[in-house]
């Protein structure tokens, strides 16, 4: 929670908490709230795999392997990409705007 730090926000592996179990933030702020974690997820998958991807290029494999790789890679840390991506989207919102995630 980018309010307390301490509640949960997945409840199951694909299923997100509508409020904070411990402060009772509600986490979609409006409709589409979450559109900008789209572009946090590409950050994050971009940040994970090009580390990967440029060791692949430089050490002299085919296009081929560096496209599997990759796509295996991707599909593997989408969950994971997906989960953090909301978190750490919520808390670029609270960060530049704290007045919106004070306590009621």
């Amino acid at each position: 929670c980018p309010r307390c730090c301490q509640g949960a926000v997945w409840h199951s592996a694909f299923h997100m908490r509508e409020s904070c179990n411990h402060c009772g933030l509600v986490y979609e702020r409006e409709p589409g709230y979450f559109t900008g974690a789209m572009y946090a997820s590409y950050f994050l998958g971009i940040f994970i795999t090009l580390p990967v991807w440029m060791f692949l290029l430089l050490g002299g494999s085919t296009l081929s392997l560096v496209l599997i790789v990759g796509i295996g890679m991707v599909v593997l840390l989408t969950p994971v990409s997906f989960h953090y991506s909301r978190v750490f989207w919520m808390h670029i919102d609270c960060y530049f705007n704290p007045t919106t995630f004070t306590d009621p």
